[in-house]
């Protein structure tokens, strides 16, 4: 009988006529190198299913220059929409979703993680930087794709995770502000997503920026659940309302420069004792 397969068909020694040698000693290993690459595809198909964004191999060349406020950003790497990101319907259509490798890294991770742990919701993903860097309209930072403004979870008046077109204000009791009354501050998924951000070992957090009502919610959702003191000690120390634009809407976060884009790439401010 043949014996088959993806795509090459062995006959039996008897039929097998008016091929050298050679010729089916390389149909051989031709045959062997396709049911390889066969087998890897499906392998690999089943890790990006049970791992993640680790399993999604994205360009390590990203080199942010200069500050978060007068900065480029070279070879960025684009954050895409998952089944667990989403861009903020607002800001998809400008297309600033262009951060470091390491920053869009740490973006998938947390997103991931939040959406094993709290299953349901998408992290929402408001503007990075552009392909380039350099300034975008409405931010006085978020030039050299370290910066990024992240949407709160929230819950509609059945608590089922909403999606919003536009970043919502919620106040200290968790209830959104108008137009947005029905809308729920997800202080379990918030709390997810900051303890993620805040013990992540790869990207470092230097700023998170939120309004001081929300902070004071979120951490004491983090006790509740008993998260491990370091973190909640890190997240306390990260978070901070800043003056001017309270953070009432979302979340502004920003990351340390890498080692490795080091001393094009400057940081400027707090160095908490976890910074590279």
């Amino acid at each position: 009988m043949p014996v088959t397969g993806p795509h090459v068909t062995f006959l039996p020694r008897s039929r097998r006529t008016g091929y050298p040698r050679e010729v089916r000693v390389f149909l051989v290993a031709l045959a062997l190198a396709l049911t390889t690459a066969a087998v890897a595809t499906a392998d690999r198909a089943s890790v990006d299913a049970t791992r993640g964004p680790s399993a999604r191999p994205l360009p390590h060349g990203s080199r942010s220059l200069g500050l978060p406020f007068r900065g480029r950003l070279r070879d960025g790497v684009l954050l895409r929409e998952s089944s667990y990101v989403r861009y903020v319907t607002e800001y998809a259509r400008a297309g600033n979703h262009y951060g470091t490798w390491e920053l869009v890294q740490l973006l998938e991770r947390a997103a991931y993680r939040v959406a094993r742990r709290l299953p349901s919701a998408k992290l929402s993903v408001g503007e990075i930087s552009a392909e380039r860097g350099g300034p975008i309209p409405g931010h006085a930072s978020h030039q050299n794709g370290r910066d990024v403004d992240l949407g709160f979870y929230m819950l509609d008046a059945r608590g089922r995770p909403y999606d919003a077109f536009a970043f919502a204000d919620f106040g200290p009791d968790g209830r959104g502000r108008g137009p947005n009354t029905s809308l729920r501050f997800d202080d379990a998924r918030n709390w997810e997503l900051v303890a993620k951000l805040v013990a992540d070992g790869d990207a470092r957090v230097q700023h998170l920026f939120v309004a001081r009502h929300l902070k004071d919610r979120l951490l004491a959702e983090g006790r509740r659940r008993r998260a491990p003191a370091s973190v909640i000690a890190r997240a306390e120390r990260v978070m901070a309302q800043p003056t001017g634009h309270p953070h009432a809407n979302h979340f502004h976060l920003r990351i340390y420069c890498s080692p490795s884009n080091r001393p094009a790439c400057k940081d400027q401010g707090v160095r908490h004792p976890w910074a590279p």
